[in-house]
């Protein structure tokens, strides 16, 4: 599947900053199972002072504004073709310890009050939990942040992508399984619809299947990935892939406002 996503993402600050550093992980790269056919980032004010691989592998531009500055924009520009993944035979021996134990956002303890650890692991007990995930939890915008602990969403049955992805990651890893968290593009379409517009990022999870590879699971929807999910990077928690991070001058009060446009290309035969 061909895909044109274009994303836009607006910080305002009160009062102004002086001078900030940002590092955006928003840029898709070539990988198993995606073809990047070009891709473009800017940010205004300000401009992209390097670019590099981090150590999971996730495209990184640095954007440097100097000065005064209310509100900056960072975008996004890419085309993609998804295909169907190429097959891992084995995990590294960093891969087996990164993505089975604790992390700072993922703690397999957080999950014992689900009820799951009296179920003996099996591939067939790790559908069961993940098309249980959005009867158990509503996703609801407003109802946590990018710092409430997997502990807090469990509580309140209630989040978004990120905390669904947090949650199954503590309960497959409880059961040994290696999973790991992607962020990335979702074009949520049905096959009526060639576009979409939303206004955020998404996260899910891959876990790793002897004889099979990486498998995609989507905690929010309680499927299956499949190639309409677009990675951008991927690692132990959200902290590893955190699409904006930066540094400023001030103690502005923040606000946000995201757009993400996706559409499907039909391509001639």
């Amino acid at each position: 599947m061909r895909l044109e996503i274009a994303y836009e993402t607006t910080y305002r600050y009160d009062p102004p900053v002086r001078d900030s550093t940002t590092a955006l992980r928003l840029r898709p790269v070539d990988r198993p199972g995606l073809q990047v056919i070009s891709s473009s980032a800017r940010a205004t004010p300000g401009r992209i002072a390097s670019r590099y691989r981090d150590g999971w592998s996730t495209h990184v531009d640095l954007v440097e504004c100097a000065g005064r500055h209310d509100e900056i924009t960072f975008e996004l520009r890419a085309t993609v073709e998804t295909q169907a993944p190429e097959f891992v035979p084995e995990l590294t021996t960093a891969e087996q310890y990164w993505y089975v134990t604790d992390s700072s956002r993922v703690r397999r303890a957080a999950v014992g009050s689900l009820g799951w650890q009296l179920v003996t692991p099996s591939w067939t007990a790790l559908e069961s939990a993940l098309a249980w995930m959005p009867q158990r939890f509503v996703y609801e915008v407003g109802a946590t942040d990018a710092l409430t602990p997997v502990e807090r969403v469990i509580e309140i049955g209630a989040g978004v992508c990120q905390d669904f992805a947090h949650v199954l990651l503590a309960l497959l890893r409880s059961w040994g399984f290696a999973a790991r968290y992607v962020s990335g593009y979702f074009f949520s379409a049905t096959p009526e619809t060639e576009s979409i517009q939303a206004e955020a990022m998404h996260a899910w999870v891959q876990v790793y299947r002897p004889g099979f590879g990486w498998v995609g699971l989507d905690a929010t929807t309680g499927a299956y990935t499949d190639d309409r999910y677009v990675p951008v990077g991927w690692g132990r928690d959200y902290d590893d892939v955190r699409p904006i991070r930066g540094v400023l001058g001030g103690a502005p009060i923040q606000t946000q406002r995201a757009r993400l446009a996706i559409q499907q290309v039909q391509q001639q035969q």
